[in-house]
């Protein structure tokens, strides 16, 4: 831009007689030096600050020698003298910017202070002296104050950049920077390999309704801090969000001890409360490089950590139940194992999940628990029961289903047990729910329930044969019991060895 404006301005002040072709030529190298040097620092990245200052000095040096060769004093040299100051005062720091005003303030000066100077041209070069100054001075004020701003927005913008990326309560990580860091990871070539491992608290839940949510928050803050401790500076903790947190760090054969101190780090024990974390891990690259697939991949083995656990859980509440109910009754006991069985084999003769199948087994084994409340009078009567004693009767089923909800782990085998005495054709109860609104684990434990039934000896009867009970349940099929689960019940008993003939 300065060879560009030394090109034009310069022919405005032209030297005389036979110094005209000397100054030409000078003014002339000068325009396309500071040209060429312009372009060499745009194309070649050379734009450093000193560099910059140094090309800067070589303008004014060449516009003090183009006056000097042409014994120029006219305007168009301190104009350019001028420009190169603004240009230095926008660009430089206020100690070289000053530095440099003086500088070229006295290179200005010295052709016309050589050349014997009248009075009225050395007030003309003080005043313009004083010009340059005040303009340069102003100019660096204002590229001050907007160095001031611009760095301020800066720092906003690296504040809110942070503070969308972390979270509020424990200070980690949150999962918008989780999910940068792994597609981060992601387009480095020749990453390291990488531990991703989630974890969700177990009993959080629990100590929050127990304590209230304050406590909760300061529960976690204290979690979050032990976990970013307890991983080390080589890898780095998130927080999902809730009560899950998240670790992601180096996958170098100590993987496992890296899961284990981050799990460990999420458990706290207490008067009234126990915390632990179930958790799920995935290897980067090895299993995946996608960060999607990992999450979901890791968040899947996660809960199947937390579904094996509250099996577990089921699992004893279940076993003490049972052990309660043969206590009281070994004929009761002994028929919910049957029950149990017959459900497993419908169970598998339909091809449901794990997921259902579960809840579906712990039903079965205490659909009856609720019978622990009627009274062996009515349990053992010898006689059909009259219509009070079937009204009792009838709220066994409501009684199990508070029984079991009191167990979080037998939330689902609650809801099953309630509507184990429904009927297909809506003339059940305690809720009267008809066809497919019954649900479908319920339906199967209606069937297994009443083939055991009339398969055992009663006060009032002899057990009926297989084939009589198995016909009794056709005749049922669309009124009380479901004709599909019927039918796969007559197909899994085809090969069912354990009923006796």
């Amino acid at each position: 831009m300065y060879g560009v404006l030394a090109a034009v301005i310069l022919p405005l002040a032209p030297p005389s007689g036979d110094l005209r072709s000397a100054g030409s030529t000078v003014g002339a190298a000068m325009a396309i030096l500071a040209i060429g040097l312009g372009i060499s620092l745009m194309r070649f990245g050379w734009a450093g600050f000193n560099t910059l200052l140094c090309a800067h000095y070589t303008c004014a040096l060449l516009l003090t020698l183009l006056q000097l060769v042409t014994r120029g004093d006219g305007g168009p040299y301190y104009e350019l003298y001028l420009m190169l100051m603004v240009t230095v005062a926008a660009t430089h720091p206020v100690r070289r910017a000053m530095g440099y005003a003086a500088v070229v303030s006295a290179m200005a000066l010295t052709p016309p202070l050589l050349s014997h100077p009248s009075g009225s041209l050395i007030a003309d070069l003080g005043f313009r002296l004083g010009l340059w100054t005040l303009c340069s001075v102003l100019l660096l004020v204002l590229m001050a104050q907007l160095r001031r701003q611009r760095l301020a927005i800066r720092l906003d913008g690296d504040l809110a950049y942070e503070l969308a990326r972390t979270d509020v309560l424990t200070g980690l990580g949150n999962r918008r920077q989780l999910v940068e860091d792994l597609e981060s990871l992601g387009s480095t070539v020749g990453a390291e390999p990488r531990m991703l491992a989630l974890f969700d608290l177990d009993g959080f839940k629990a100590y929050n309704d127990t304590f209230g949510h304050p406590a909760g928050d300061s529960l976690l803050t204290r979690l979050g801090e032990n976990l970013s401790h307890g991983v080390g500076e080589s890898a780095r903790a998130y927080r999902m969000g809730g009560d899950e947190f998240c670790v992601l760090g180096p996958d170098d054969g100590a993987g496992g001890d890296l899961v284990a101190r981050a799990a460990a780090s999420l458990c706290e024990r207490g008067d009234g409360f126990a915390i632990r974390a179930s958790h799920g891990s995935v290897r980067l690259p090895a299993e995946t490089a996608d960060p999607a697939e990992a999450l979901r991949l890791a968040d899947r083995r996660m809960y199947a950590q937390k579904s094996l656990g509250r099996a577990s859980a089921g699992r004893q509440t279940t076993d003490v139940l049972l052990k309660v109910l043969a206590e009281r009754s070994p004929e009761l006991g002994a028929h919910m194992h049957g029950v149990t069985d017959l459900c497993e084999a419908v169970a598998r003769e339909l091809e449901l999940s794990d997921e259902e199948l579960t809840p579906l087994l712990q039903a079965a084994s205490l659909h009856d628990v609720g019978k622990a409340a009627i009274p062996d009078a009515i349990l053992n009567k010898p006689a059909p029961l009259d219509d009070h004693e079937w009204d009792f009767m009838r709220r066994h089923t409501v009684i199990g289903e508070r029984i079991l909800s009191a167990a979080p782990s037998l939330t689902q085998a609650a809801r099953l047990v309630r509507a184990s005495h429904e009927s297909y054709d809506g003339t059940g109860y305690p809720d009267g729910l008809a066809g497919d609104s019954i649900p479908l684990g319920a339906r199967i434990i209606a069937v297994c329930d009443a083939f055991d039934a009339m398969r055992s000896d009663r006060p009032y009867r002899s057990a009926m044969s297989v084939e009589v009970a198995l016909e009794e349940l056709g005749n049922c099929a669309g009124r009380q019991f479901d004709p599909v689960v019927v039918a796969a019940f007559s197909a899994a008993m085809l090969g069912h060895d354990a009923v006796p003939a």
